[in-house]
């Protein structure tokens, strides 16, 4: 095989690999993907229906956060138990009874009929509730799902 065999083959096959590439189609534009709910409900072992957030955390509110300004679960207290941090654009969207307060740090939290709310950072699995009743001072949010109208 002569050099200019050698040379001229490849880049001959590398040029029309290129110009095959340059006439695909431009591919058309994705819809956007639906945007996750802020929360769910899930059911804990006992059948209790629990607020959780969108990875299905349960979520708890703080008895010392009833009536003050700002939440008050910070610094350690808030590497224990997240505080549910949102978007601009997430608060945008809140509806009753979810709602938000801005935190020390100027983060905005979600709020559950205007109490903080947080997840605990034990619980591992949907359902989980460990955070429940500790210090008697944190509590897990039942709520009441809507129940199918009778025939």
């Amino acid at each position: 095989m002569s050099i200019l065999s050698r040379i001229v083959i490849p880049v001959f096959v590398s040029l029309v690999a290129i110009a095959a590439l340059a006439d695909d189609p431009p591919t058309p534009p994705q819809e956007p993907l639906p945007k996750p709910e802020l929360t769910k409900v899930v059911q804990t072992d006992k059948g209790e229906m629990l607020l959780a957030d969108s990875f299905s955390r349960t979520l708890y509110v703080f008895d010392l956060d009833k009536d003050k300004p700002n939440p008050v679960c910070n610094g350690n207290c808030a590497e224990l138990w997240p505080p549910y941090i949102l978007t601009e654009d997430e608060v945008a969207e809140l509806q009753p009874p979810l709602g938000s307060i801005e935190r020390t740090s100027k983060k905005i939290q979600l709020t559950y009929e205007g109490r903080p709310v947080y997840t605990y950072g034990f619980d591992r699995e949907q359902g989980d509730d460990m955070g429940n009743g500790i210090g008697d001072v944190w509590h897990h949010i039942e709520v009441q799902t809507p129940q199918p109208p009778t025939p």
